[in-house]
């Protein structure tokens, strides 16, 4: 699921790119492209309005490779399941659905189509062609009882459930689970809860944002994003200060650890050679979010004097951005950045608001006075474990 949902990320940043030139946050540039907006905000339907679609097929594509299965079969019996448990509206699909709406629709469908053609395989419920036909014609065939047996389900179910609670199968989904995630994923101490378990996860020596950030919050903060996309479209008012941007600009400054200020403070006042050195190397990678110089070559991994900040330090910038944000005193995010986009930057992009780029700077300088006491501490202790090399050589 992660993978499958990583893989909308570019058509988002391409959507955001022309969301910007839609919007741009200057007066003169915004009546020069005024005319165009129409024509620029159909990149961004095409973009962001796909997302749950991509996802449908991205996800069991993503499944099937895992289980060693026809991927582009279950690919397409993905899109064709997702689709199909959609309302049609005097026959047509309905588009709002193939958005973020429809993204944990597609997350589920995408799983469960998998899992039943995994299962009709296992049990050799499925038709074998002779070995002379062509691979990719004997896929085709071995997919046609799953495929049927997967579109007859949902056909049936969505049906029955229009006539006995009036409600089709993503209309139960995003009450039952999208509502609740969305309402629980979009709050301050989700957010908190999120930050401080990567950052453990980071001193154990597991990609925390990884394996948290990117495989679990992602859908959550994704849909979050295009919501804000939508309303900043429609001219509304943007509705979500949590997003994946608010994360990505705002906390990840420098990396997991908001780890750019450790960078400047290792390439300007450590007095140890090693650590002068680790400030040369990773004050470049730093400044495009890029940390695992510090984490690893510091360590930040199993040392217990460094993690204290580590941790202490994001979790600071969550709570100044939120205020920040919720106050009105800095816009709310509506655009996605890559998450390599250097810091400074990025906050302006994200919110259109140069009082992003303001407060990504101040989240660098508390950050900044947090890691600096740990750091002289950790500092201290090279320049002894240094002196004591010289004197044993």
């Amino acid at each position: 699921m992660r993978d499958g949902v990583v893989t909308t990320i570019p058509l988002l940043i391409i959507g955001s790119f022309f969301l910007i030139c839609a919007f741009p946050p200057i007066g003169f540039l915004a009546e020069l492209v005024s005319p165009y907006v129409h024509d620029l905000l159909a990149v961004v339907n095409a973009t962001f309005g796909i997302m749950g679609l991509v996802a449908a097929f991205s996800i069991a594509y993503s499944l099937a490779t895992l289980y060693q299965i026809d991927a582009l079969s279950s690919g397409v019996l993905g899109v064709s399941a997702f689709i199909l448990s959609s309302p049609f509206k005097d026959g047509n699909i309905d588009s709002g659905l193939m958005g973020s709406k429809g993204l944990f629709v597609a997350m589920i469908t995408g799983f469960l189509v998998v899992e039943v053609q995994r299962l009709m395989i296992k049990k050799n419920i499925i038709i074998h062609m002779p070995k002379e036909v062509p691979l990719s014609v004997g896929s085709s065939f071995a997919a046609l009882l799953p495929g049927f047996v997967i579109l007859c389900s949902v056909f049936l179910l969505n049906m029955s459930l229009a006539t006995w609670v009036d409600l089709s199968i993503p209309e139960i989904i995003n009450k039952v689970v999208t509502a609740p995630l969305l309402n629980l994923g979009g709050t301050l101490p989700a957010v908190l809860i999120t930050v401080f378990a990567v950052q453990l996860l980071w001193f154990f020596g597991i990609h925390g944002q990884a394996l948290i950030g990117t495989g679990i919050m992602a859908p959550i903060w994704l849909a979050l994003t295009q919501q804000n996309a939508e309303a900043k479209m429609a001219g509304q008012v943007v509705p979500n200060i949590i997003c994946q941007q608010f994360v990505d600009a705002f906390i990840l400054i420098g990396g997991s650890g908001t780890t750019l200020a450790l960078a400047a403070l290792l390439f300007t006042v450590v007095k140890s050679n090693q650590l002068k050195a680790l400030g040369k190397t990773s004050i470049l990678p730093g400044f495009f979010n890029i940390n695992e110089p510090i984490i690893f070559g510091m360590p930040i991994v199993m040392n217990p004097i460094m993690i204290i900040p580590f941790i202490i330090a994001p979790l600071l910038c969550v709570i100044t951005t939120f205020l920040f944000m919720a106050s009105g005193i800095v816009e709310k995010p509506y655009a996605l950045a890559p998450w390599t986009t250097p810091a400074f930057i990025s906050g302006y992009l994200v919110t259109g608001d140069w009082k992003g780029t303001a407060l990504q700077l101040l989240n660098f300088f508390l950050a900044g006075i947090i890691y600096y006491p740990f750091l002289k501490i950790w500092d201290k202790a090279k320049i002894k474990e240094e002196q004591q090399q010289v004197i044993n050589e």
